[in-house]
């Protein structure tokens, strides 16, 4: 996730925001790019999040780990 956002997204948003000069072309191709690695980033969230979660306890009650 990291990897996604500072060698993917970061890069490409500065071109969309108007930080970088580019070209109309660049600019779509970043949208696309940034658009992609933002979604797959809020996806491998999901599971990371979800075991910080469990790893506190959420399954002790249920007799499950114990």
């Amino acid at each position: 996730m990291l990897f996604n956002v500072w060698v993917l997204i970061w890069p490409n948003q500065k071109k969309i925001l108007g930080f970088v000069s580019a070209t109309d072309e660049e600019k779509t191709r970043a949208r696309r790019i940034a658009f992609l690695t933002s979604r797959v980033n809020t996806m491998l969230s999901m599971p990371l999040l979800f075991m910080m979660v469990a790893s506190h306890g959420v399954f002790r009650g249920a007799g499950i780990f114990g």
